[in-house]
């Protein structure tokens, strides 16, 4: 059964950001061949990547689509773009943009004090793994270690109390049976 998402994950592409809403950057331009005569014999398509509404998301892995269709391996083109001359121009190029985690969500919080209120180690576990895999946040993490520490400090106080109630009921069951 796969585990419920707990926490924010952050997003799985680089976003990059461009003043004009339909940018488009060429990456290799179209090549048109042709025969003895002069007449067009083959043409190799180029590679173009389009901004759609300042905006362009390039997956972090697999590929993508450029703007006549053709998919491309993503990392090829975040290179690329990463050393691209209008990188960094707010006029006419494009930026790239900083992702910033964001705040814990009032759901990620309750969750996390629900996990508490049930003494659900496991549950705190995976919730402080699955942050630690996406944002990170410290004061998030930092909370949820110190609710599974006084969580299995509670369990194991229950457990101990469970321990000696049957050690006491069995001891009266052997004075019954006396």
């Amino acid at each position: 059964m796969p585990t419920e998402q707990m926490v924010a994950v952050p997003d799985t592409s680089t976003l990059f950001m461009a003043r004009r809403s339909d940018l488009r950057l060429v990456k290799k331009s179209i090549i048109q061949t042709r025969d003895r005569e002069g007449q067009p014999a083959e043409t190799i398509p180029g590679e173009t990547v389009e901004f759609h509404d300042g905006v362009l998301r390039v997956p972090h892995e697999g590929t993508m689509q450029l703007a006549d269709g053709r998919a491309i391996p993503a990392d090829e083109v975040r290179a690329w773009l990463e050393q691209h001359p209008m990188l960094g121009d707010w006029q006419e190029g494009f930026w790239l943009v900083d992702p910033t985690a964001p705040p814990p969500s009032q759901d990620e919080l309750d969750q996390l004090q629900e996990l508490a209120m049930d003494l659900d180690v496991d549950g705190l576990e995976r919730f402080i793994v699955q942050e630690l895999e996406g944002w990170g946040r410290p004061a998030l993490v930092e909370t949820a270690e110190k609710s599974l520490e006084k969580v299995r400090v509670k369990a194991a106080e229950n457990e101990s109390r469970r321990e000696a109630a049957l050690q006491e009921a069995r001891a009266e069951g052997a004075q019954t049976k006396e």
